[in-house]
């Protein structure tokens, strides 16, 4: 990147092309006297144009202050009927810390065609993290009105984005344009069945445009990651060519730039380093390399604090940080980076996206997807996050796992040290490993009291951990959790005798789980009316837990925090004579490659045992699997209103 921005600033020189002015981008849009549109929509409102312009003919002054492109944005929206006027009261946009607003301007047109100056109304609003937002609100709106507004801002350091045409409202016009010097040539990849990007030159000047008409809304289901399966565009700068000077765009040269200031550690580091690794006396004695990995997160997350950088780099610099135990968060992947080399622990660079976002795409080098980063380790195929304090190995955010990842290691070529890069997919921990188990006991029928034994493994007991270590002793914050993790509805229980396990992030690993035991008095379990008795066990059988019922439509992923193992075991003593007469509705065995549900009933005797296991293989479920996810569900939302009724 610093070679491009060297070249780009310095070395481009071109006459006689359109600089980015405020207004110019949208002339045969906004016009003086605009004509309202007519739509045969039900929608609540509908999107007439969304026009997005990319522009690489940026001036010498805005170049030498390292503005790349020009990002321009018009949008016309068709108000339907009352809903949608009554929803449509604010707007919101979000700018990230490198862009940079040059101009706005906002409009209303009446259903008499006359037009509302809305300019006074924008406000600015300035996020925690220094990035802005721009809020338009109060605009007064009606059925068969419309709003427009168009902004132009000023894009830093990229020569790359991704740019959205869906949204959750339909969509008449969308385009994307990409304007650049004809010496430039760009990779631009529509994506979600977008049409090819046409290319063409003219006067000096080359042009990219994705054209798409009446794109449908993609209907919002928490049961999948919203923001990737959203139609977009993503482009990056390929080469630029200047009189004899070629430069190339690629995720080698991106990962070398990332990578290296991560692992250039001085001598003077390592010596510091080497003196604070002879303290650590867990380091002493063998240990199997898994457990060794954690002990050494373990350590140094409880023991240092993350904090902003600081401009003296006493932060990044690892002598500064052993003294401090302050270290910034690129200060803590060095850290760790180099404490494991020290031990001969082989770990290399993870840089990715999330689940939640843009992905990486090999083919298109988009600098600002890769946001996150993993040390992978490849002898054991696992990851932990440096950077996030509330992780540990080998669960890391499981919003990272399973997705494309650039890889960054170096190796020695000759005498010379070389930085490699590849594609990996993150590791994904085994469904397995992330277990649940519970095993509930009722042994007197007229003191309906349960003795609850659960643990947690992997993913739940990750989760768990932290909600307990930042809890801070707060015996309320305590309740809380407990209060989720407890069977039945809180109003239907009082726990006692309560313990706890292996509750906080100890130098224990993950794979020992995390033990809960309590006693569970439920005293309004049970009912007798007409000669039947009813025990009101839904909420123990199925869960507190909402079950979804709406399935993403077509080929839309149902994707899951990450994939896990659910066991429970309840015993009851049911009194003499009694026998369960709605026995077969607590048997079910749904069976499918990538996961599963069974539910067992038997009484023998006096004796009622039910068995519940649940699993899921993969993180995402895709084609028919969904539909024996939906069976699940619907089988779990009958359990969780089902009571058992016994007669004589």
């Amino acid at each position: 990147m610093k070679k491009w921005i060297f070249f780009l600033t310095v070395g481009i020189c071109i006459a006689n092309i359109t600089t980015a002015q405020s207004n110019n981008y949208f002339q045969d849009l906004w016009k003086e006297q605009p004509e309202l549109h007519t739509t045969t929509s039900d929608a609540p409102f509908t999107v007439l144009n969304y026009k997005v312009v990319r522009d690489f003919n940026v001036t010498r002054k805005d170049r030498s202050y390292r503005c790349f492109q020009y990002k321009a944005i018009y949008k016309s929206i068709k108000v339907n009927t009352r809903q949608g006027a009554d929803s449509l009261h604010q707007i919101m946009l979000s700018f990230e810390q490198n862009e940079e607003l040059v101009s706005m301007r906002i409009r209303a047109i009446n259903a008499k065609g006359e037009v509302i100056n809305l300019d006074q109304q924008v406000r600015t609003i300035r996020m925690p993290d220094s990035r802005k937002v721009i809020v338009v609100r109060d605009f007064g709106l009606a059925p068969g009105w419309e709003i427009e507004y168009e902004l132009i801002m000023k894009i830093l350091y990229d020569l790359s984005g991704s740019d959205y045409l869906q949204s959750t409202t339909e969509v008449e016009n969308a385009s994307f344009q990409l304007i650049a010097p004809a010496s430039y040539s760009f990779k631009v990849k529509p994506t979600g069945g977008l049409p090819p990007a046409t290319d063409s030159t003219s006067n000096y000047l080359r042009f990219y445009t994705v054209s798409a008409r009446n794109l449908a809304p993609l209907v919002y289901n928490e049961l999948f990651y919203f923001l990737p399966q959203l139609q977009r565009v993503d482009f990056s700068l390929d080469q630029a060519i200047e009189q004899k000077d070629t430069v190339r765009s690629s995720w080698q040269h991106f990962g070398q730039e990332n990578y290296i200031p991560y692992v250039s550690i001085s001598k003077p580091e390592y010596k510091q380093l080497e003196k604070e690794l002879k303290r650590w006396g867990f380091l002493q004695k063998p240990m199997p390399l898994p457990q060794l990995i954690y002990q050494v997160e373990q350590y140094v997350k409880s023991n240092y604090t993350i904090v902003d950088p600081v401009y003296t780099k006493e932060t990044f610099d690892i002598i500064s940080i052993l003294k401090s135990k302050r270290v910034e968060k690129a200060g803590m992947v060095r850290l760790l980076s180099g404490i494991y080399y020290l031990l001969n622990v082989q770990s290399q660079i993870l840089l990715m996206s999330s689940r939640d976002t843009i992905p990486l795409v090999p083919d298109v080098v988009v600098g600002e997807v890769p946001k996150n980063i993993l040390l992978y380790f490849p002898q054991v195929q696992q990851a932990l996050a440096p950077t996030e304090m509330d992780s540990r190995f080998p669960c890391y955010p499981s919003i990272w796992s399973g997705i494309t990842a650039l890889r960054c290691r170096d190796t020695l070529i000759g005498e010379e040290s070389k930085v490699l890069t590849d594609f990996i997919t993150t590791p994904v921990v085994p469904y397995t490993n992330s277990n649940i188990t519970l095993e509930a006991t009722l042994n007197d029928w007229n003191n309906p009291s349960w003795e609850v034994k659960q643990s947690f493994g992997g993913y739940p007991a990750a989760n768990i951990k932290a909600a307990f270590t930042n809890s801070e002793n707060n015996q309320e914050n305590k309740n809380k959790i407990l209060n989720v993790l407890l069977p039945f509805q809180g109003g239907s229980r009082r726990p006692s005798a309560i313990q706890l396990e292996n509750e906080k992030f100890t130098n224990i690993p993950l794979n020992k789980p995390v033990l809960l035991q309590s006693t569970l008095s439920t005293p309004n379990l049970i009912s007798t009316t007409d000669g039947q008795t009813k025990l009101h066990i839904g909420e123990l059988v199925g869960g507190t837990m909402s079950t979804a019922l709406q399935i993403p439509p077509g080929d839309l992923p149902i994707q899951l925090s990450f994939p896990y193992y659910q066991e429970k075991r309840i015993n009851i003593t049911v009194p003499a004579g009694l026998r369960l007469t709605n026995i077969n509705e607590f048997n079910t065995d749904i069976n499918d490659p990538a996961l599963g549900y069974k539910i067992k009933c038997t009484q023998d005797g006096q004796q009622l045992r039910v068995f519940i296991i649940e699993w899921y293989k993969n993180a995402d479920i895709t084609g028919k699997s969904k539909q024996s996810f939906k069976a699940i569900q619907q089988k779990v939302s009958q359990l969780q209103k089902l009571d058992m009724v016994f007669s004589k």
